[in-house]
């Protein structure tokens, strides 16, 4: 029958055919330690009657010898390590006595054989003392207690060597009393230890030729010495150190028995070293495991807590100690209660991901608890900035689809606007009864407002054709100032300040101009009763992403500051949404920044604003600075019908009254008109007509074939053939704006682009 015999205690464990291995109570053999797994090992005999040994899976490992081992079959003396236990196969089951070293006990009388099981006895006490001791200089220190109780010893020493160089390591000596010696082991002594692995016995120094010389021996009147090299037994014998006992001129000198007796603590000894110095080995190694592991957890850019199985804090990294406001009271060594408001309870229950808010962040925070041990391990991330992306991408995709459709519906209702207008002024001209010529009037106004909101649905779904011109912001808000006096009305104030020096830029003098004005008009209407609102105009030199996503450079800055009722950060967070107002209802569009907002963007500038509750609203607006020279004013529109006529027009536009009031303004001005409802019969019309066609006028947006695409196949047959697009509504290729009339247009506008296009020459 097999046995494992415990080293140290000298416990046996009977084996059985399978026989369990762990830290769990329930195990067949309990090993109570952390560094054993719950389920560590077992032992079981096969068909041939060996015993195999396999490892379960354990998180520190098994070992046979100094060699980790999966699965062995066990031989006879094999030692087994699990965690810190040692423990010696045997095939049969033996006393803790017959397995030392022989003790010979002279029968010479009753007070002897008493002697002889004292010593046994304070044996077996060493063995047990030693054989649960890890710290080394404890087990050092046991053993020459043990000397001292068992031996006639004036003094002594015990030593243990580096593994590699057999050079001392640790080294304690000790007198009789306890205290403290000045110890100097013999040279000669342990140089004939090391070399014969043998005990060795000098009764008498002063007959020994090898040691009477000694000076280290005779100036502490040394009579008699022994030593016992400590051996380990495995696969090889491994000298681990010695053991050196003195007496003096007036003790007993040393004899043969007491040389046996010191071998078998000696040999009790080794075994406690070797485990103590394996022990240590493992905490080494998993201390600096530890140490590792805390390096990297300390800088990892997320948050870890290690709780135990009571929900002690084992670790929490900087990351999470910095974060305590958020995540609450979390200290290493501390009992948690909760993380980011959750109860310990929960996130220690299963494995899960949760996603928590605490304002102004957002967490996600895995856990997972082991089954072995009951550790959890709780990885947080800040999220954040990720969530923030994700809600711009949405917002954009929104935004994006909701100014597509925007911009469809501003295409057909320009078109529509563009017809109400001409004919309008038609029937201004043509009416003279003054109650009906006010009534018409009165559809002029209507359509030009009803233009203006076509206009912003444009802006906001940047599909509004613009002309981008280099000019002087101060000039425009100098212009400015006195209708926005007016706009503000007498209970509000205007300050107007504009630097010396405010550089130019490249925008749409009307989309500044709606700038300027939609910001006085909010400002306006955040003040209840009176207030005042400053607009300011100066230049700013900026670092890169210094604002929002803006290069370096140079920028005019263009800040309006009321005194009104401020916005919470809830309602800032939607300001520039489409539709989104707290106006009352009827008093606001929901287009106002919006447009402001798309308007900026396509000039590559950046939008700023702080506000408060009770304290007002800043909004700041930066436009990057040109170097270019300044664009000349364009040309207005006034020309008279009279000076217009002559000439071939080929109109081409696939919405029938567009084409029809086109074709009808052009004829009353004396021009030759072919008209086309899309590009391939434009094409048809200019191959049958033999004549001149002095000038295309054609729409962008057409199904089949855009207006672009006609200009050039047409371009190419009649070379010289001048070119106006009109449209409302644009995406694609920019376009020369000296060659383009926006929708909705009126009577006068379109004659006098003809004309000019016509005159000019633009290509």
């Amino acid at each position: 029958m097999a046995t494992l015999v415990e080293v140290g205690t000298e416990q046996l464990y009977q084996l059985q055919e399978r026989t369990s291995i762990g830290r769990d109570r329930r195990c067949d053999i309990c090993v109570d330690d952390p560094m054993v797994s719950t389920s560590h090992a077992e032992i079981v005999r096969d068909v041939t009657g060996a015993y195999r040994l396999r490892d379960l899976g354990s998180r520190r490992g098994t070992f046979v010898g100094e060699r980790q081992v999966d699965e062995i079959v066990l031989h006879d003396g094999d030692e087994l390590l699990i965690g810190p236990a040692r423990m010696r196969f045997q095939l049969r089951s033996v006393s803790p006595i017959a397995s030392s070293p022989e003790v010979r006990i002279d029968a010479t009388g009753a007070a002897s054989g008493i002697d002889e099981l004292t010593r046994l006895r304070a044996i077996a006490e060493l063995s047990r003392a030693i054989g649960v001791e890890h710290d080394l200089r404890k087990v050092l220190g046991r053993v020459l207690d043990a000397c001292f109780q068992l031996l006639a010893a004036d003094r002594g020493a015990i030593c243990v060597f580096q593994p590699r160089s057999k050079t001392p390591q640790i080294t304690i000596a000790r007198e009789r009393s306890g205290e403290d010696s000045h110890f100097v082991l013999s040279t000669t002594v342990v140089s004939v230890v090391m070399e014969t692995l043998e005990p060795r016995l000098s009764a008498e120094i002063d007959a020994d030729a090898a040691l009477q010389r000694s000076a280290s021996l005779s100036v502490h009147s040394v009579r008699s010495l022994m030593a016992a090299p400590l051996l380990y037994r495995a696969d090889d014998v491994e000298l681990l150190g010695l053991i050196q006992l003195d007496s003096r001129a007036d003790v007993e000198v040393f004899l043969p028995r007491d040389l046996e007796l010191l071998s078998v603590i000696a040999g009790q000894a080794a075994l406690a070293v070797k485990n103590a110095m394996l022990v240590r080995q493992v905490r080494t190694a998993v201390e600096d495991d530890w140490r590792h592991l805390a390096r990297v957890v300390r800088d990892l850019p997320t948050g870890v807590i290690v709780l135990d199985r009571d929900g002690r804090c084992r670790i929490a990294n900087d990351w999470v100690l910095s974060r305590g406001s958020l995540l609450g009271a979390i200290e290493p060594g501390a009992i948690v209660a909760t993380v980011a408001g959750i109860p310990r309870e929960r996130l220690c229950a299963a494995e899960q991901r949760l996603a928590v808010a605490v304002a102004p962040r957002a967490f996600e925070i895995a856990t997972q608890t082991s089954s072995d041990d009951g550790e959890t391990v709780i990885v947080i991330a800040d999220n954040t900035d990720e969530l923030e992306q994700l809600t711009q991408a949405a917002h954009r995709d929104r935004l994006s689809l909701v100014g597509q459709l925007a911009g469809g519906i501003a295409h057909d209702f320009n078109n529509l606007l563009s017809v109400m207008l001409t004919y309008a002024h038609m029937l201004e001209d043509a009416v003279t009864e003054p109650t009906m010529r006010s009534d018409v009037q009165t559809i002029i106004r209507a359509a030009t407002s009803a233009s203006q909101l076509s206009r912003q649905l444009l802006m906001f779904s940047r599909r509004e054709i613009v002309i981008p011109r280099v000019i002087d912001p101060a000039a425009v808000v100098r212009d400015l100032e006195r209708m926005l006096r007016r706009t503000l009305g007498e209970r509000i104030a205007l300050t107007c300040e504009i630097a010396a020096a405010v550089p130019h830029v490249l925008i749409d003098r009307a989309q500044l101009e709606q700038i300027a004005v939609n910001l006085v008009v909010n400002a306006r209407d955040a003040i209840v009763d009176q207030g005042r609102v400053q607009l300011r105009l100066s230049d700013a030199q900026l670092g890169a992403r210094a604002v929002g996503q803006l290069a370096a450079g140079g920028y005019a800055v263009l800040e309006v500051e009321d005194t009104g009722s401020g916005m919470t950060p809830e309602v800032l967070a939607h300001i520039f949404e489409p539709y989104f107002t707290t106006k009352a209802l009827q008093h606001g569009t929901g287009l106002g920044l919006a447009t402001v907002q798309a308007i900026v963007s396509q000039a590559h500038g950046e939008i700023a604003v702080t506000s408060e509750p009770g304290r007002g609203t800043t909004f700041r607006i930066y436009l990057p600075e040109t170097d270019r020279p300044l664009d000349a004013d364009p040309i207005a529109a006034t020309a008279t019908a009279a000076a217009y006529g002559g000439g071939t027009v080929l109109v081409v536009d696939d919405d029938e009254d567009v084409r029809r009031m086109v074709e009808r303004v052009l004829r009353r001005a004396d021009y030759t008109v072919l008209t086309a409802t899309s590009g391939p019969e434009a094409l048809t019309r200019a191959r049958g007509h033999a004549g001149d066609i002095d000038l295309l006028l054609t729409d962008i947006v057409m199904p089949g074939m855009t207006g672009q695409e006609l200009v050039r196949e047409l371009a190419a047959e009649r070379p010289g053939l001048q070119v106006v697009f009109m449209s409302g509504f644009h995406q694609g290729a920019p376009i020369d704006s000296r060659q383009f009339v926006a929708k909705p247009f009126d009577r006068a506008t379109l004659l006098a682009k003809v004309a000019d296009v016509l005159a000019g020459g633009y290509r």
